[in-house]
């Protein structure tokens, strides 16, 4: 029912951890937004590059992601959640600003085959460490209550980018993108996640 629903919310948003670890996917996936909106936009109308170009930039986001998702997911049960994501979150703030500096060609090729890495693999990551500190009997209605909380932030994100665009310059995306993940990753930093059970028979 709707009131147990509710109530599931409620006993959530209770837990600092389950609030910590959706306030960072939900800044994840703004910054997602950004790159995904603004990087076309930069890549032909800034770069006036053709689209063909454009296609093999974004195929980089997806094809280094089917390498990578197996490969962190395997870490982040071996090692724990904490462990891959951090540093995940800070390789991608990086890897934004690296985006502000890079001339174009294959050093910004580079950088987005890098950003592929972690672009999809680290959202599947967090949905994971949620359902780590989620209560037992809510399991099964936490990814309902996060896809909940994050579309009116993945609403925002492109008007409000488009926004900065207009009055800053495209590259403004970037950085928008930047400071995004430093956030998420900061929120992160003192929050002691519980272990998944591989990483706590590995200890």
């Amino acid at each position: 029912s709707f009131r147990s629903y509710r109530g599931d919310i409620k006993r959530l948003l209770s837990n600092s951890h389950v609030v910590a670890i959706l306030a960072s996917s939900n800044l994840t996936n703004m910054a997602r937004f950004s790159i995904l909106t603004f990087l076309p936009i930069y890549v032909q109308e800034t770069l006036h590059y053709s689209s063909f170009v454009l296609g093999i930039y974004l195929s980089l986001l997806y094809a280094m992601g089917i390498v990578s998702q197996p490969v962190m997911g395997l870490l982040s049960d071996r090692l724990g959640r904490k462990v891959v994501i951090v540093p995940s979150l800070a390789a991608m703030g990086l890897i934004y600003v690296g985006m502000v500096f890079a001339p174009g060609g294959i050093i910004l090729g580079f950088l987005v085959g890098m950003l592929g890495l972690f672009f999809y693999a680290i959202l599947n990551i967090q949905h994971s460490a949620l359902l780590d500190v989620a209560p037992d009997d809510v399991q099964s209605s936490t990814f309902g209550i996060m896809i909940l909380f994050s579309v009116p932030f993945s609403l925002i994100s492109p008007p409000l980018v488009g926004y900065l665009v207009t009055e800053l310059g495209i590259k403004i995306s970037f950085w928008f993108a930047a400071i995004t993940m430093f956030l998420g990753m900061a929120i992160l930093l003192p929050i002691r996640f519980i272990e998944a059970p591989a990483a706590s028979a590995a200890g």
